[in-house]
């Protein structure tokens, strides 16, 4: 009975991705600190924290009008190897801070219209799969 309980709790270990050298928090601060310095005028929302290979997609009502910064965090100075890509609720590209095989630290754009946004974080070229993107807003 020990041996088959033991079996359950190494196969579980063994196929969870565990994150341990994530620092989260440092790249969160780095995220809210180019909000604050190098944007004038935007109010922080939100982080979210991405990590694994396969990165991440996030939901956000976003409000016409309003003027909304994105800026992306990681173990590299520029925040290469991460990149964002925002859709509609029709699944249409809006933003991308990947252009031309360069990646952007932040993006910004103008809502044209209210609704549901899917926020696509990927990696490419990352040797860090971690990385925490900040989101603010101005009117």
């Amino acid at each position: 009975m020990k041996t088959i309980a033991l079996f359950v709790v190494l196969a579980i270990l063994s196929s969870t991705n565990i994150y341990a050298q994530c620092t989260f928090e440092k790249y969160t601060q780095k995220g809210i600190k180019m909000l604050s310095q190098e944007h004038e005028g935007f109010t922080f929302l939100k982080s979210y924290e991405i990590a694994g290979a396969e990165g991440k997609k996030f939901s956000y009502i976003f409000t016409q009008g309003t003027s909304y910064l994105i800026t992306l965090a990681n173990n590299d100075v520029h925040s290469n190897g991460i990149y964002l890509s925002v859709y509609d609720s029709n699944d249409k590209l809006i933003t991308t801070s990947k252009m031309n095989d360069k990646f952007y630290s932040a993006i910004q754009f103008n809502c044209k219209g209210t609704g549901v946004y899917q926020l696509k974080f990927n990696f490419e070229g990352a040797n860090e799969h971690c990385a925490v993107a900040v989101l603010g807003m101005k009117r």
